[in-house]
């Protein structure tokens, strides 16, 4: 009788130990199964969306810095970029005037929204403190910095103002420093007290405080630079 308890003790050590070891060869499989199917996903195929989402930007005294709504944002397998697509931004300035910006898409090459390249139909309208339209910038491309509250962009360009339509290849806005600057072959005319007046030359600033148009001979940007700045987002593949 001892002999036949004793035995059955050992075969249910035995049966669990059996048993345990089939658990820990499922679970590895299980395992291996999940990694190679991570190995084997297209790269270009997104993991993660949101449809439809809004994010807001705040500083340190809980005021809004800026916010983003877009139909859907993206992102990718092994990689961290993400996209948005329909974005449209607004940066709110001290004074409660704001900008708002729009395109038909939007990279960030390391989805943390401190570079953001636009492109498809890219509009930047400055609303002013009565919600008078100040400025509105029209292009093909751009980049915009959020927490600097600067833009640029390589491509050519339209600045509508309430009295003038200017033109030109290459565009800065600096937002915190009130000012936008055409880089090459600026065109402006102006239409006041049915009078008509055409200022053209090769770099021009507009002034966001004063509303006024300049000349300019400073060259602290060149379009070229931008243009180096727009490829280096543009090499952040899908998958790094």
């Amino acid at each position: 009788m001892q002999i036949n308890k004793y035995s059955i003790k050992k075969n249910k050590y035995m049966w669990g130990i059996a048993i345990l070891f089939i658990i820990i060869i499922l679970v590895e499989f299980k395992l291996r199964n999940i990694l190679q199917q991570d190995n084997n996903r297209d790269l270009n195929i997104t993991n993660h969306f949101l449809n439809d989402f809004s994010m807001i930007e705040t500083n340190r005294n809980g005021v809004r810095d800026w916010e983003l709504d877009g139909k859907r944002l993206e992102k990718y397998p092994q990689s961290e970029r993400s996209e948005v697509f329909s974005p449209s931004m607004r940066i709110f300035n001290e004074d409660k005037s704001y900008w708002t910006i729009t395109a038909k898409h939007a990279l960030d090459p390391d989805s943390v929204f401190e570079s953001i390249y636009l492109t498809g139909d890219v509009v930047f309208h400055k609303i002013g403190v009565n919600d008078s339209n100040e400025v509105i910038i029209n292009t093909a491309s751009a980049i915009i910095y959020p927490s600097k509250e600067f833009i640029e962009t390589d491509d050519f360009a339209e600045i509508t103002t309430p009295n003038s339509v200017t033109t030109g290849n290459g565009v800065i806005a600096n937002i915190k420093e009130g000012y936008v600057e055409i880089l090459s072959n600026a065109k402006r005319i102006a239409s006041e007290n049915d009078k008509t007046e055409q200022i053209s030359g090769d770099r021009m600033i507009y002034n966001l405080n004063k509303k006024t148009w300049v000349v300019s001979k400073e060259k602290n940007t060149n379009k070229n630079e931008i243009t180096e700045r727009v490829k280096t987002i543009l090499r952040t593949k899908k998958s790094n």
